[in-house]
């Protein structure tokens, strides 16, 4: 049977260096030199801010209430050190924000020594997990010019989201790195039991901060031709809870042998026992249920203070309150899992793309979340590159009309994330990106649609 020869591409069609390569070869070369010297310097300088909050401005320290931690060095960093610290030595009534596998997974790094040695620790963990979300960026844009690909690899150095995300000692600088790792470990084809192994290994660990992880469990879930890595990544995940409860188990036992010893000393000090005066019976208040609901509206407002574009946000605002406040979330998330349950096959960084918009849009994240932004950048930069990975290691050629909105798309949330912290105003430049981030959203759910293949053709990974 002769070969089916493949349609030849049109002049408009994005073909073989695609719609960003064409551009870049009319442009002077001292273009696109000084665009690299302005994103390494605005690199630099979010860098330096952050790594200044991180190491050099003074710690956070303890505080009475709802928050564990105040003040301005490293304040997220401190609090899951005091949270974790809390956990193993079995603190009553101590606040544990996170599942116990989180504090399992810190505890080495940020709860076994000082303070300065966490925040050491730390800053050399997100910078190792910076350094290949950078690389990672740069090899995967699918632009050809070096310099263009070198420019790309900077943006998230770039942004306000990593600056403060690394300022703040925020779990999300490593938790992004680890998910993309796993999700593209397992989108090699064909796959080993090694690289399911990884895969797994990769997003048991992303899942350090749940609200984040959960909705690219899909991803892990409809791994083509195999349940293998999620099995797997449940059991290490289990693991890491198993070792949490048994290190807290022997805190409690500690605790409780310190407790009697305490009390013994003080029944020999005076003698004996000594008869407890009962104490006068409280009065009995019947609450009113109005002021209780209006009280647990304004504790959970409290919570999510600070969040920004995202639905519980915006819930919360109307007078939605807990358990309520979930539901959408949850069905945004079903919804996803859906979608990627059919797209399952599509270009990896698309889904990876899709799910971090999902996260950011569903649950509530502050600005350091914004970071997880940055695949749907990646996926946006290889439509308008011209070309799509397939499952199986062929490509989707896009229409130049969707490569040239995906362009547009990219360069209208880069400039907008790349804004100022106080110029434009905090609102208006949110207000710009969450539009860029709606479109993208829109642009790449398209890139994947139906009639995706309709649009393009899609060639063999040997041509």
């Amino acid at each position: 049977m002769p070969p089916v020869e493949l349609p030849a591409p049109r002049d408009e069609d994005p073909e073989f260096g695609g719609l960003v390569d064409r551009l870049v070869a009319r442009l002077p070369w001292w273009v696109l030199v000084a665009l690299v010297a302005i994103l390494a310097a605005f690199a630099v300088l979010r860098m330096e801010a952050g790594y200044r909050g991180l190491l050099i401005v003074a710690p956070a320290v303890r505080s009475a209430g709802f928050y564990v931690a105040t003040g301005l060095g490293a304040v997220d960093l401190v609090s899951r050190r005091i949270e974790a610290i809390d956990y193993f030595a079995a603190e009553a009534g101590c606040r544990q924000v996170y599942p116990p596998a989180t504090y399992a997974l810190l505890w080495p790094f940020i709860a076994s020594g000082s303070v300065e040695a966490a925040r050491w620790t730390w800053a050399v963990v997100v910078g190792a997990a910076l350094a290949w979300l950078c690389r990672a960026c740069a090899l995967a844009c699918g632009f050809r010019d070096p310099r263009t690909r070198l420019a790309f690899g900077l943006l998230p150095l770039t942004f306000l989201a990593t600056s403060s995300a690394v300022a703040v000692g925020q779990l999300t600088p490593v938790v992004i790195a680890l998910l993309v790792a796993s999700t593209l470990r397992l989108a090699r084809s064909p796959r080993s039991f090694r690289d399911d192994a990884i895969g797994a290994s990769l997003f048991a660990l992303a899942a350090v901060k749940p609200t984040l992880a959960a909705p690219f469990g899909w991803l892990l879930l409809f791994v083509p031709h195999s349940l293998r890595p999620a099995a797997l990544a449940a059991a290490v995940y289990g693991a890491l809870t198993a070792v949490a409860l048994i290190g807290r188990h022997v805190g409690v036992t500690a605790a409780a042998g310190a407790s009697h010893a305490v009390a013994t000393t003080a029944l020999r000090v005076h003698g004996g026992a000594v008869a407890a005066k009962p104490s006068p019976p409280l009065p009995r208040l019947t609450p009113d249920p109005i002021e209780a609901a209006a009280s647990s509206l304004r504790r959970t407002k409290r919570v999510l203070q600070g969040g920004h574009a995202n639905l519980q946000n915006l819930l919360v605002d109307r007078g939605v309150d807990l358990p309520w406040l979930m539901l959408p979330a949850l069905l945004v998330l079903a919804a996803f899992g859906l979608w990627a349950w059919r797209r399952r096959r599509a270009d990896p960084w698309v889904l990876l793309g899709v799910g971090g918009l999902v996260a950011r849009f569903a649950f509530y994240h502050r600005f350091y979340d914004d970071m997880l932004v940055i695949p749907a950048l990646v996926a946006l930069a290889r439509l308008a590159s011209g070309a799509l990975a397939t499952a199986g290691g062929g490509r989707v050629v896009v229409a130049a009309g969707l490569s040239r909105m995906a362009l547009a798309t990219l360069l209208f949330t880069v400039g907008a994330m790349l804004a100022p912290r106080n110029f434009p105003p905090f609102e208006w430049r949110a207000l710009a990106a969450t539009c860029g981030w709606i479109t993208a959203l829109f642009v790449l759910v398209v890139a994947v649609g139906p009639g995706a293949t309709a649009r393009g053709w899609t060639r063999p990974a040997s041509e």
